[in-house]
């Protein structure tokens, strides 16, 4: 583990069985992208954040947010920083509207092709394997095509592109990544290709693909 450009924050229980979960990218989706945010009274929640983390709470799925933090390799700020701002966020979601982990990564766009900054999927197949997950089931949300491209890298079923933050600036890369019949077409034709879909923002959401899952009761797993 890179300790100087990754961090990783396990809030949930580790399940004893696979289950599919709610991938989110963090600025420009669940909070207002502020460019390089770093100062906590700045963090703002988007509209429909609270709400589908509430009904993914509800359903029993879980809820991981995967952010780049490219401001810690430009010396913007630092750790210290990003978990003011992290702390501030979970404050305003609330119990009722848990994150199960945080992963986050500091590097820049020179970035290596396997680190953990997005479109490389490391991050959610870091989470797929420390939380039980089923990655095959599981869906994403993200302002970027950065965000879909990892999704998709990482074999989810379910993409959503949102025009919130960078959205109304990549929406015509994402939209040049979809087939005719709303296949993402990732880097590797020959993965499994992932549903993506258009949203306005999480208020348009579907909320019906989160079904109701079983409640696990397993050890908490913290790192």
């Amino acid at each position: 583990m890179d300790h100087a450009h990754h961090r990783r924050k396990l809030l949930a229980r580790r399940s004893t069985i696979p289950r599919p979960a709610l991938f989110l990218d963090r600025d420009g989706v669940v909070i207002k992208d502020c460019h390089h945010l770093s100062n906590p009274n700045q963090v703002t929640l988007l509209p429909g954040a609270r709400e589908l983390l509430r009904h993914a709470n509800a359903t029993g799925w879980p809820v991981v947010l995967i952010t780049n933090q490219s401001g810690i390799a430009r010396g913007l700020f630092d750790w210290n920083a990003y978990e003011l701002v992290t702390n501030r966020l979970l404050e305003l979601l609330g119990p009722d509207a848990a994150l199960a982990a945080i992963y986050a990564n500091g590097h820049g766009p020179d970035a290596p092709a396997n680190s953990w900054r997005k479109p490389s999927p490391a991050m959610l197949l870091a989470a797929g394997q420390e939380l039980n997950l089923d990655l095959s089931g599981s869906l994403l949300v993200g302002d970027r095509l950065s965000d879909l491209q990892a999704g998709a890298a990482a074999g989810l079923a379910w993409l959503g592109h949102v025009l919130s933050g960078h959205g109304q600036h990549e929406r015509p890369r994402v939209t040049a990544c979809i087939g005719p019949c709303g296949q993402f077409r990732g880097e590797n034709p020959s993965s499994r290709q992932a549903q993506a879909v258009l949203l306005e923002s999480l208020l348009d959401f579907p909320f019906g693909l989160l079904g109701p899952q079983a409640p696990h009761h397993d050890e908490l797993f913290y790192r």
